[in-house]
């Protein structure tokens, strides 16, 4: 076991968060309750070159006949991210988040590992209502469908965080 998957372990644990383990290989899995969705996320560990890389997956698929639009709003919002990336498998029709952190070598930062999870979760449901308004959209209405309008709606953001 790398320090860096003992570290990811250790972070899950600290912050009380159900996992599982894929045998043989130095990966978590989970299952989060967003404010919007139930977000599955996959964390995997490169030990040697002390590499974390968070993948959350939307809990819906999107059809073959709207992935031009999720396509566009994927595009659209990655050119606002700071910190990772939405993707879309074209061929199962699968959107995901993806961020990852390499880490200096002899460093781990649980803290870091925690925030690439909470930062995975929070995009992926920020996402989710927008998908799903794609995906409910009729195929024979999508040619109407702004998606730049689309993109502008407040109504469909979670609440800001109380601090």
């Amino acid at each position: 076991m790398s320090a860096l998957y003992s570290a990811t372990l250790s972070a899950f644990n600290a912050q009380s968060w159900v996992f599982r383990e894929v045998p043989g290989m130095e990966v978590i899995e989970s299952d989060f309750e967003a404010h919007h969705t139930k977000v599955p996320l996959h964390v995997q560990v490169y030990g040697e070159p002390n590499i974390v890389c968070v993948v959350a997956r939307a809990s819906v698929a999107v059809p073959k006949t709207h992935r031009v639009h999720v396509a566009e709003l994927i595009m659209r919002t990655n050119k606002e991210l700071n910190l990772g990336n939405f993707e879309l498998d074209w061929d199962d029709g699968v959107v995901m988040f993806r961020v990852t952190n390499i880490f200096p070598q002899g460093y781990q930062d649980e803290r870091i590992i925690a925030s690439l999870v909470h930062s995975a979760i929070a995009e992926m449901d920020r996402m989710t209502p927008f998908l799903g308004e794609i995906c409910r959209t009729p195929r024979g209405e999508l040619i109407l469908l702004r998606v730049v309008d689309l993109t502008k709606r407040q109504d469909l953001l979670p609440p800001a965080p109380v601090a």
